[in-house]
């Protein structure tokens, strides 16, 4: 019974954020305004992101920017629980640091994207994935809501 009460009291000092790999719920802190170019997200290597607000979860996620802009992958593809969320509802709550930006998750298939998503892949986490892994990877662009 104590163990319980630890986990427990662990679980309330560390909120409703994703652990690790351990999803979570919704993000705390309140939101703020959008970047026009999301080059400063370069230096950060985890970014938590939220996903459907109406019950809301949390995941660690690396993001890698191209052109300014801000993109995410799922690279289980459509197995991977949150881009099933976004499929359904692509409002999105994204904590980069300490702030949070609320956001629209926007699929981009193109073949453009996706090579200059493996180039930045590489360049930034130094993650190659193998061509089982890149076919089934979905790919989303951040917009502002």
């Amino acid at each position: 019974m104590q163990r319980l009460g630890w986990l427990f009291l662990l679980f309330m000092l560390l909120g409703c954020d994703p652990i690790v790999m351990i999803p979570g719920g919704r993000l705390s802190g309140d939101a703020t305004a959008a970047p026009s170019d999301w080059g400063f997200t370069d230096a950060t290597e985890t970014f938590q992101l939220e996903t459907r607000p109406a019950d809301p979860y949390s995941v660690n996620i690396w993001a890698l920017t191209i052109d300014d802009s801000l993109y995410i992958v799922a690279g289980t593809g459509p197995e991977t629980t949150w881009a099933q969320h976004i499929e359904n509802d692509d409002r999105v709550r994204l904590r980069v640091e300490e702030a949070i930006y609320e956001l629209r998750a926007v699929r981009d298939d193109s073949p453009e994207s996706r090579d200059a998503f493996l180039v930045a892949a590489k360049a930034k986490y130094d993650f190659e994935p193998d061509g089982d892994e890149a076919d089934q990877a979905i790919l989303f662009r951040l917009e502002p809501r």
